[in-house]
């Protein structure tokens, strides 16, 4: 009890108990601790130096596990990733960057976890398609080594490509990225924390590649510029030895930032845009569509005579003051057997060989600009132009499958050969067959669990050939 007692005229004061007095400081002493408990929780759990150092830790300690294993030299290259991953990461957390040092430490344990565990970490990405001289360099080396398909690619690996070569590389997240000759690219991937998915992209040094994109946007970076593809979308990217860059989207959209900063220029269909070296964008340029081809016919076959000849036809363009027409043997169009301006929408080519040919066209605005090209076509060239396969006793196709093997995800690839001059389509979507018979086409499943493949091999003669296999999809 508190008893109030009058002293002079000017002065109050309490008599308080003692009971009292511990309630409040009681009360007191737990206040203080739920303040200091919160200011630790605010400036040390959610402090992103202490999360970024909590992780290089673990990483650190990941790291130390995989070198002490049993197994560490067969997983030497993953332990030597995984520690440029972590000096990465250190690197950061010096410059005060620590939601990036946080990412790259994880990706470091990521990758020491994925080889202790018997396996290796996922690529970022890996060669679908090789045409020509392809080589790539593992980012903790030094040695160029001869490209191969499904040779995996990770995050600081080197690609070039030589001339008249060219390479499809397949990336995660299912972006297709088809670099053409000359071409010089590092792969870059980077880890989001808080989505715990990689953004893949490919850093640009010098030559050619076009970016087709899936259900996810996909990045390609310049010297002067970053170029971003949005999904479901195709866009073609140039760096030239000055490193100036040329940016035209064929479908879709895309927007293009420039390296000195500002706002990002957006890209639709048919819309080309130039940095400098020093990163200064060019106004935004429309150009023309490309024409709708006419003939021959997509996979029309010709007999190989001395007298065979294949005449090209597409539709007029208005605005067109030219139009560039490409055959090419190479699907890549890495190599050409034609290139050349011509003002008509007609052309001819005498045959002298057999095999598969490829050909597209572009307009040619009044300006001289050309725009993005058609969509592909392929003629063949087939037989003695006495044995077109066209008898009433020609029997079916051969038709040899291998085993699907998966790309990563959804992806599987589907490959095979069959009789050279076949049509194959597999589940029911026309493939290109090479000269010698081969083809493979990658195929994404949506269902998760048992798939079903058909395979489809048609000759001249109308004689068909069908097999099936089954894929697996895990979840």
């Amino acid at each position: 009890m508190a008893r109030k007692k009058n002293v002079g005229a000017d002065i109050d004061w309490y008599l308080i108990s003692i009971q009292r007095l511990k309630q409040v400081g009681l009360f007191i002493l737990l206040l203080a601790l739920g303040i200091s408990g919160w200011w630790f929780f605010t400036n040390q759990k959610r402090n992103p130096r202490s999360t970024a150092e909590a992780a290089i830790a673990e990483a650190r300690s990941a790291l130390n596990d995989l070198a002490a294993s049993k197994d560490f030299t067969s997983h030497r290259s993953d332990f030597d990733r995984a520690q440029k991953k972590l000096d990465e990461a250190s690197t950061l957390l010096l410059a005060g960057k620590y939601v990036n040092a946080q990412e790259s430490a994880i990706e470091s344990q990521t990758i020491s976890r994925a080889a202790l565990s018997g396996g290796g970490a996922e690529s970022d990405a890996q060669f679908l398609n090789v045409e020509g001289d392809v080589q790539f360099q593992k980012s903790s080396t030094a040695d160029w080594k001869r490209a191969d398909p499904r040779v995996p690619l990770f995050n600081g690996d080197w690609v070039k490509t030589g001339e008249s070569a060219s390479a499809e590389l397949m990336f995660s997240n299912g972006s297709l990225y088809t670099v053409g000759p000359n071409a010089l690219l590092e792969i870059y991937a980077q880890f989001n924390a808080a989505t715990s998915k990689t953004s893949n992209s490919v850093q640009m040094q010098i030559g050619s590649i076009e970016v087709a994109t899936t259900d996810d946007a996909s990045t390609v970076r310049t010297p002067s510029s970053q170029v971003t593809v949005d999904s479901e979308s195709s866009t073609q990217v140039a760096v030239d030895k000055q490193k100036a860059t040329s940016v035209m989207t064929v479908k879709g959209s895309a927007s293009v930032a420039s390296s000195s900063g500002g706002t990002p220029v957006k890209l639709n269909t048919g819309e080309k845009v130039s940095a400098t070296a020093a990163g200064s964008l060019s106004p935004v340029r429309k150009l023309l569509l490309p024409p709708a081809l006419l003939t021959p016919a997509d996979n029309q076959v010709y007999p190989m005579t001395d007298s065979t000849r294949v005449d090209f036809s597409w539709e007029s363009v208005p605005s067109a003051a030219a139009y560039v027409f490409q055959v090419s043997r190479s699907r890549m169009f890495a190599t050409l057997e034609i290139n050349s301006r011509r003002q008509k929408n007609t052309a001819e080519a005498k045959v002298t060989s057999e095999g598969s040919f490829y050909w597209r066209v572009a307009s040619v605005s009044p300006d001289g600009e050309p725009g993005p090209f058609s969509v592909v076509r392929r003629f063949r060239v087939s037989g003695s132009g006495r044995d077109l396969g066209i008898s009433p006793e020609t029997p079916p196709p051969a038709l040899q499958l291998k085993r699907p093997y998966p790309i990563g995800g959804p992806f599987y690839m589907i490959e095979g050969t069959t009789d050279p001059g076949s049509t194959v389509f597999i589940n029911d979507e026309e493939v290109d067959v090479e000269s010698s018979g081969h083809f493979k086409k990658l195929v994404s499943f949506n269902k998760i669990g048992r798939n079903t493949v058909v395979v489809k091999a048609v000759n001249a003669a109308g004689k068909q050939t069908i097999q099936s296999e089954t894929v697996l999809v895990e979840e």
